[in-house]
């Protein structure tokens, strides 16, 4: 083979997506920071002998919780996290990246609301594996009987990929779903088929696109419906840079909401966001609008 036809090959050739993240560019742009209903802070800081904290507090409505999170890194080249919730639930991750070339193994485990037996109610194992040619992910939670398995792969700039989840409790399938994606330089394309069994919608079939403009604007369309309904789901929205620190955000739905977010870098340890949902079919009804902070502090 000439030298620069392998190369060439060689660099049509794309890594895999996970199965998670097929449609993701186009999710992320229309979910991402438009958190509304309540108000958080978030604080993120690193002491000198490697442990982050990070305090986090949120306000909905009348009530308020918060959370405070210790990560740090573990002898065998693992990381844990603990978490500590108001609620008085606490939850532990250790993640074991390269246990083996592309292997990496995640253990996490969560304690019972108080007032609730065991324990522990959740404690599951998940297992990733990844090559250039293909990405797999299994998983498996012992006290909910819940077991987990999705891979993809690609050809080329297409990406295909199936998940399934299955009950061990109940011995039967309760979810499976298959996507594909194509990726160009500035555009993705991506289209998903997905069933929760025993459940009212069925079968639902979606697809997304998600154009990159320019440096500056990206823009995205959603599109779902479910089998056994008539209605189509739709919406659209559009990312701008105003600057290197300033970001908006706006988004429309085919129920009638429009929603807008505001990003601001006010420094180099701070963030801001604000972000509001509008229900344009009843306007006059206030208690129809919502609106929403975030404030991160990564001293």
């Amino acid at each position: 083979t000439h030298p620069v036809s392998a190369h060439c090959s060689r660099a049509r050739t794309m890594a895999p997506t996970a199965f998670k993240d097929i449609g993701k560019l186009c999710s992320d742009l229309l979910s991402k920071d438009y958190k509304t209903g309540s108000n958080s802070v978030e604080v993120k800081s690193k002491v000198p002998n490697g442990i982050t904290f990070t305090p986090k507090a949120d306000k909905t409505g009348d009530k308020f919780s918060g959370s405070l999170a210790a990560k740090s890194a573990v002898p065998g080249g693992a990381d844990l996290e603990v978490t500590l919730k108001t609620s008085g639930v606490m939850s532990a991750s250790l993640e074991a990246a390269n246990m083996m070339k592309g292997l990496s193994l995640t253990l996490d485990c969560e304690t019972p609301a108080p007032g609730k037996p065991g324990l522990l109610s959740s404690g599951k194992g998940t297992l990733d594996y990844k090559t250039d040619a293909l990405t797999a992910k299994g998983s498996y939670d012992y006290y909910r009987g819940d077991a987990h398995a999705a891979a993809s792969s690609a050809f080329k700039a297409l990406t295909f990929g199936a998940c399934a989840d299955y009950s061990v409790s109940k011995s039967s399938l309760s979810k499976y779903a298959a996507a594909c994606q194509y990726v160009a330089p500035d555009f993705t394309v991506c289209a998903k088929l997905n069933e929760a069994l025993g459940k009212p919608d069925g079968m639902v079939y979606a697809g997304s696109y998600y154009h990159k403009v320019s440096p500056k604007m990206q823009v995205g369309t959603e599109v779902s419906k479910a089998a056994k309904k008539d209605a189509v789901s739709l919406a659209f929205g559009c990312q701008y840079k105003l600057d290197k620190d300033l970001t908006v955000k706006g988004k429309v739905d085919a129920d009638g909401m429009l929603s807008a977010s505001y990003k601001h870098k006010l420094s180099n340890i701070s963030t801001l966001t604000l972000a509001t949902v509008i229900d344009t079919v009843h306007l006059a009804e206030s208690s129809k609008h919502k609106f929403g902070l975030a404030l991160n502090l990564t001293p």
